[in-house]
């Protein structure tokens, strides 16, 4: 394990994980221009820095963030609009790695959802289908100037995101069993084969990623980028506004090595917080 790794999981341990920037994220808004959006409590762009939420609606409807509940507050997720976007710089540069699990070196976290079609079970439907999956294209960045697009990339769609391996859908408390924010999910795994699943079996789906929308920064032509700009372009009809889009996280996929100490410091520090 290389020294970076070590120490990027010892950062973890150390630091209350809510307030972990994360070694993998995102650090810093370069700009946000919200685009159509007239207001609202949800442009904050501060919302799309550090790690993926796994508990959300403290104080409102408190729950575990799982493909069936995203994160929904305003302090978690931060709104695009038509003809907005938002650039995020990463505390390291993502990198085109063919290690990288299915070839994926990015991971966009938004608040798509399935819709339950056996509320509170957790079932997907035949076929299964998405709520908040409003898309956005995504293009990256190695020196924050010249950005390409990620062809085929969507930044809220497939794979909402799962906190715990071991909560149910709705749970009011978290779990113990993390899952990982920097595996990505299959994706060879479309929609149709997560059709008619019970949670228990979609969560196997996971194996243990923690969802994500995928990119790979091959499909933008560069071998690795430090900034992410998210966008829902302008369709030219002033009518109708395409449905904003919302953004809670940006994580890089790691090296091999790395993964399983970044994941251990995060239960670390997960234990701690529950102990304070």
């Amino acid at each position: 394990m290389s020294k970076t790794c070590v120490c990027a999981g010892l950062l973890l341990a150390v630091l209350p994980w809510g307030k972990v920037a994360g070694f993998t994220g995102a650090v810093e808004v370069i700009e946000y221009d919200p685009g159509a959006l007239s207001g609202g409590s949800y442009m904050n762009p501060q919302a799309a820095l550090g790690p993926p939420e796994r508990f959300t609606g403290e104080g409102v409807y408190p729950g575990v963030v799982s493909p069936f509940n995203p994160p929904f507050l305003p302090s978690e997720i931060v709104s695009i609009g038509e003809g907005g976007h938002l650039t995020l710089r990463l505390d390291q540069p993502a990198t085109d790695d063919a290690s990288h699990p299915y070839g994926v070196d990015l991971l966009i976290f938004g608040n798509a959802g399935f819709i339950d079609v056996d509320y509170p079970q957790g079932t997907t439907g035949n076929p299964a289908a998405l709520f908040g999956a409003d898309g956005g294209e995504v293009e990256v960045s190695q020196d924050g100037l010249t950005f390409h697009t990620v062809i085929g990339a969507l930044a809220d769609g497939l794979y909402p995101t799962l906190g715990y391996l071991d909560s149910g859908p709705y749970d009011g408390q978290p779990g113990q069993i993390l899952s990982d924010f920097t595996r990505p999910v299959n994706p060879a795994l479309r929609l149709n084969g997560l059709s008619g699943l019970t949670y228990t079996q979609l969560v196997a789906a996971y194996d243990g990623s923690g969802g994500g929308a995928p990119l790979d920064l091959a499909q933008a032509g560069l071998a690795e980028a430090q900034f992410v700009r998210i966008s829902v372009p302008d369709d030219g009809n002033p009518n109708v506004n395409a449905p904003p889009i919302e953004i809670d996280a940006v994580t890089a996929v790691p090296e091999p090595a790395c993964a399983g100490a970044l994941l251990l410091g995060a239960w670390i520090a997960l234990r701690r917080t529950q102990r304070d």
